[in-house]
């Protein structure tokens, strides 16, 4: 997949200790935007429809049970990895979905949750969303 304008906001999520995927993911399609690889143990494109997949499923949950508010964050630990999924939106009308995957015997879960957190707010300071100009009209 050739390099697209999101790669460059996904290299802070590489220095992540454990780090194995990246990816920007658009929530309403599940198409990826962008992403950072260090290892191809993962195959992208089921990862990132997984992501979506398990956001939408945890948003319509969440809409039944009537609870306040909507997904911030999705944590799922495997054996080997932990998958971190994390909804946000950067621009009006925009919604995102950051998928990390980390090798589990490798990363500190609690620190990678607070990275993306902080990642995720480093978008909502920006004046200019740091996105490309095409979502930036959106």
């Amino acid at each position: 997949m050739p390099e697209s304008p999101f790669d460059a906001l996904l290299s802070q999520v590489r220095q992540i200790d454990g780090f194995v995927l990246g990816c920007l993911i658009d929530a309403s399609t599940g198409m990826v935007l962008g992403h950072v690889q260090d290892r191809e143990t993962l195959r992208l494109p089921v990862a990132a429809a997984g992501a979506a997949d398990v956001a939408n499923v945890i948003s319509l949950m969440a809409g039944e049970l009537a609870a306040n508010g909507g997904l911030e964050d999705a944590i799922i630990t495997l054996s080997g990895h932990y998958h971190l999924i994390r909804h946000f939106s950067p621009a009006p009308r925009l919604q995102f979905l950051l998928l990390v995957v980390l090798d589990r015997a490798e990363a500190n879960l609690a620190m990678a949750h607070r990275e993306l957190r902080d990642f995720d707010m480093s978008f909502a300071g920006r004046s200019d969303s740091g996105l490309p100009d095409r979502f930036q009209r959106a």
